[in-house]
């Protein structure tokens, strides 16, 4: 912005010198008419070029300030699918749809298909696990539904994520499920682990989103 006041100063002391010499009686005829020409290009050029450079400031400023505003419509945003995700927990009434499972022997997460979710409605518990990740596992161990689940808030951690526990009760005592949940800061992310309750030892691990029921 500075920059742009020093070069108007100049062009107006240039304007205003040309004004003095067209002023000036003792200039032939021939040069004046040939210098208000130049007077005019001048003035013309000034007047262009002042409105190109007010444009230009304009549309750089309007440009700053667009990242700004998205930035703060992204964090307004997760902050509302925060407290509808936090809300279907507290309530029990919600889908997790995994994203990628870290299993035992990947090093690298595995992306999941559909069909893989644990949900709860009420005291109705679901863990859905399709056998194309679990190949060796029985059937009976990847899909569990329990009408007497279970859900609570454990704590709310410092950097502000929430974890949950739910506990699933399966036809033997080594299909009971522990599932504790990590809803992540301002955002509807989570982390899952599913344990076994009896034997204590994690199942799976996954990451996912929190839907509310019905959505």
């Amino acid at each position: 912005m500075n920059k742009m006041i020093v070069l108007l100063i100049f062009f107006n002391y240039i304007v205003n010198n040309i004004k003095h010499m067209l002023h000036n009686p003792f200039i032939n005829p021939l040069k004046f008419t040939a210098m208000k020409k130049l007077f005019l290009l001048r003035k013309s050029l000034f007047i262009a070029f002042a409105a190109a450079t007010c444009g230009l400031f304009s549309i750089i400023g309007c440009a700053a300030q667009k990242p700004a505003a998205g930035r703060q419509g992204e964090a307004a945003g997760g902050e509302i699918r925060h407290a509808q995700a936090s809300k279907a927990l507290e309530e029990g009434r919600f889908v997790i749809e995994a994203n990628e499972f870290y299993l035992p022997e990947d090093k690298s997460p595995v992306k999941s298909s559909t069909g893989n979710y644990i949900s709860m409605e009420g005291k109705r518990g679901v863990i859905s696990f399709t056998p194309d990740l679990f190949p060796k596992t029985p059937l009976g161990n990847l899909t569990i539904t329990d009408d007497t689940a279970e859900i609570t808030l454990e704590k709310r951690k410092k950097n502000g994520d929430m974890q949950f526990c739910m506990r699933m009760t399966g036809p033997a005592n080594s299909q009971d499920r522990k599932v504790i949940i990590t809803l992540y800061k301002d955002t509807d992310k989570c982390h899952v682990q599913v344990s076994n309750e009896l034997l204590a030892y994690p199942v799976v691990k996954f990451t996912g989103v929190v839907r509310p029921a019905g959505e």
